[in-house]
């Protein structure tokens, strides 16, 4: 999947970027904010856009599911570059796929069955932004603060039964695979707690609140923008140096 390759790139450049810095960092081992950051999430999707929600042709309305539905769980790594006492840059990379199978709410087939199919969604994206604790980093527990953005690439796939409502014969069932991808820049804002576990490692919890939407093309043209943001609480451990 192209997101997942590009996700481990994005990864891998947080990684070598971190072991760069903690070969030539000036804060000295153990006694910096610097960070390898990696943690697991739980994303849920906003829905707030006409691909999901439009009273005519929205997923929602026509469909057994809701943007909520697609709530799954996924990946990220963090570098986190201490530019003082309590202020840092952070870039991370991050991935989620949400998928969910869905019938239509008004139609059967000819035996009184649903007629499903299968909707997927995968988001990558590779932010950098700041952050700002609000104790000092020697304390027990540190919370803080943070915003940021950068670029979001997704992938929207629908594969299996659908209804031809254009047939000139009637309506028909068929069975087909609709695909649409892109990128968007957005942005994000984020609030969390780390908790401190010996000179070098540590617990972090936190949630971040992506904005971003993207406008659909191709066999998807006629549902108009499609809302890539949400929430996503994380939780993971950092490797501090």
């Amino acid at each position: 999947m192209r997101k997942t390759a590009f996700f481990a790139l994005a990864a891998a450049a947080v990684f070598a970027a971190g072991t760069a810095s903690a070969q030539y960092g000036s804060y000295g081992r153990g006694g910096s904010d610097n960070a390898l950051r990696f943690h697991v999430g739980l994303f849920t999707p906003d829905g707030d856009s006409t691909y999901w929600n439009d009273p005519e042709l929205g997923l929602e309305a026509n469909f057994t599911g809701d943007a909520e539905s697609f709530e799954d769980l996924g990946v990220g790594a963090d570098f986190r570059y201490a530019l003082g006492e309590r202020l840092s840059v952070l870039f991370s990379g991050e991935l989620y796929s949400g998928e969910e199978d869905l019938a239509y709410r008004d139609f059967v087939d000819d035996q009184n069955r649903d007629i499903f199919h299968t909707t997927t969604l995968d988001i990558a994206s590779l932010t950098a932004g700041l952050t700002f604790n609000l104790t000092g980093r020697g304390a027990a527990v540190v919370p803080y603060l943070g915003a940021g953005g950068g670029v979001y690439f997704w992938d929207l796939e629908e594969s299996g039964d659908f209804i031809d409502f254009l047939d000139p014969l009637g309506p028909t069932i068929i069975t087909a695979t609709f695909q649409d991808d892109g990128e968007a820049l957005g942005y994000y804002w984020l609030a969390g707690i780390e908790v401190p576990l010996g000179t070098q490692w540590s617990f972090f919890a936190e949630g971040r609140w992506h904005r971003v939407e993207d406008e659909l093309s191709g066999e998807f043209a006629d549902l108009g923008d499609l809302d890539l943001s949400g929430r996503r609480i994380n939780g993971g451990f950092a490797w501090r140096f």
